[in-house]
C-alpha cells in the first residue's frame, strides 16, 4: 500500500491511496486541475481511482466531489443529494474492493455525518481520521497499531488563543466538535501507535494557529515524556500545496527487493 497526500488543510484536502492495482481518492476539495496535476506527479492519473471517500460535507472536503461518476462515490447519511443507498457509509460496517477492506468510523466534528477511514489490504493497515473533536475509546480500538497514520494536528492551543480569530471560533476549534491540538494527537498517537507502525502523517495544520515546526516540537516533546523513541518513526508534516508520499511505494519494493537479495548472497558465503 502506498499513500500520496496531495492537498491538506482549510483550503482544500484530498489524498490518494494505492494497493494491488486498486486507486481510492478520500476528499475532493482541491480543484481538477491540481487534482489531476498532484497525480501526476506522482505516477498517477485520475483514471487509476476507482474510488473515492468522503470524510463529510465541508467544502475543503467536498468541493469537487461532483467531477467523479456517482458509481463510485462513497459518504456517509445526508453528505451527498442522490447519491444510491448501497454508496451510503454506515458507521463500522466495513466494504471490500478487490483485496481492500475499509471501514469507516464515526467522529465528531460539526458536520453531517463525519467520517475517518481505516483502509486494510493484505499485508498494511492505514488509517485516515482529520476533523474531529476528540477521539472515542471505540475508535482507539479500531486505529491500534496501524502501519501508516495520517494523522490530525490542526492547531497549537496558545498560537489559536493568541490569534486574531473571533472567540466563538477559537471555542468551536478548541471544543468536542473541532479540531484535534498538537497535543491531543501527539498523546493519541503514543496510546495507538505499535510495533507495526512506520509512518505518522501530521494533517490538517491551520495556517493560522500552527506552524510545521510547533507540531513537530510538540510530538517530540510528548514522545519524550511518554518514553517513545520519536526516531522509530517517519513523522512527515502535510501539506496545502506539495505531495507528501509513503508507505509501500515502488521504490521502496525495489530496496526491499535489493536488500533481501543482498540478505541471500551473505547468507550464502
Amino acid at each position: 500500500m502506498e499513500y500520496h497526500v496531495l492537498a491538506s488543510g482549510s483550503k482544500g484536502n484530498s489524498t490518494f491511496i494505492y494497493s494491488n492495482g486498486f486507486g481510492i481518492l478520500i476528499d475532493c476539495g482541491i480543484s481538477k486541475k491540481q487534482l489531476v496535476t498532484r497525480l501526476n506527479q506522482v505516477g498517477y492519473s485520475e483514471s487509476d481511482i476507482n474510488c473515492v471517500l468522503l470524510t463529510h460535507d465541508h467544502s475543503d472536503h467536498k468541493k469537487n466531489i461532483h467531477i467523479f461518476d456517482p458509481s463510485i462515490v462513497y459518504a456517509g447519511l445526508g453528505c451527498l443529494e442522490g447519491l444510491s443507498s448501497r454508496h451510503i457509509l454506515k458507521p463500522y460496517q466495513s466494504i471490500g474492493f478487490e483485496n481492500i477492506e475499509i471501514t469507516p468510523l464515526s467522529i465528531s466534528h460539526d458536520a453531517t455525518s463525519p467520517l475517518a477511514f481505516v483502509v486494510n489490504d493484505t499485508v498494511s493497515k492505514l488509517v485516515y481520521m482529520t476533523d474531529t473533536g476528540y477521539v472515542s475509546k471505540k475508535n482507539m480500538g479500531f486505529i491500534e497499531n496501524a502501519n501508516y497514520y495520517i494523522i490530525e494536528s490542526n492547531h497549537d492551543i496558545d498560537m489559536l488563543m493568541n490569534s486574531a480569530r473571533p472567540i466563538y471560533l477559537k471555542k468551536r476549534i478548541l471544543s468536542d466538535v473541532g479540531h484535534l491540538s498538537n497535543d491531543y494527537s501527539a498523546r493519541l498517537m503514543c496510546k495507538v501507535l505499535g510495533d507495526q507502525t512506520r509512518d505518522i502523517v501530521l494533517a490538517h495544520l491551520s495556517q493560522e494557529a500552527n506552524t510545521p515546526e510547533l507540531a513537530m516540537d510538540c510530538y517530540c516533546k510528548v514522545f519524550e515524556y511518554s518514553q517513545i523513541n520519536i526516531e522509530n518513526y517517519n513523522i512527515k508534516i502535510a501539506s496545502q500545496v506539495e505531495v507528501v508520499s509513503g508507505g509501500d511505494t515502488i521504490e521502496n519494493q525495489d530496496r526491499q527487493y535489493w536488500q533481501d537479495q543482498r540478505e541471500v548472497l551473505v547468507g550464502g558465503d
